[in-house]
């Protein structure tokens, strides 16, 4: 087995390896301040839809809705893409540098 194997992460499985529950929680916590951030941020559109823009609640949840259904579309499809993409800085990394501009643009814009 090699060293990363033998430190108590994985379950040997066979051929397969499976992450203990210490493992998926601390990868995880990498992702829980920006979804803290993203479920404050939809909860204070969904009053604002609400109380200040008029729109009744069922109609305001539908807005909210399209959005997550446009992220369970194409999640996977960007998925894919980064999957099979090949460069010298690896699958993911050119991806993270062409959209960190863009995505600091729009974030800043929106708030």
């Amino acid at each position: 087995m090699s060293g990363a194997a033998s430190d108590g992460n994985f379950q040997d499985l066979g051929t397969k390896k499976k992450l203990n529950l210490n493992t998926k929680l601390a990868y995880g916590a990498g992702d829980l301040g920006p979804a803290i951030t993203a479920n404050i941020s939809i909860f204070f559109t969904l009053v604002f839809l609400t109380n200040v823009a008029g729109i009744s609640a069922g109609l305001a949840g539908s807005i909210l809705l399209i959005g997550k259904i446009w992220d369970a579309v194409n999640d996977p499809f960007v998925g894919v893409l980064t999957d099979k993409t090949k460069s010298r800085w690896g699958r993911r990394l050119p991806w993270i540098f062409c959209g960190a501009f863009p995505f600091g643009i729009f974030f800043f814009c929106y708030g």
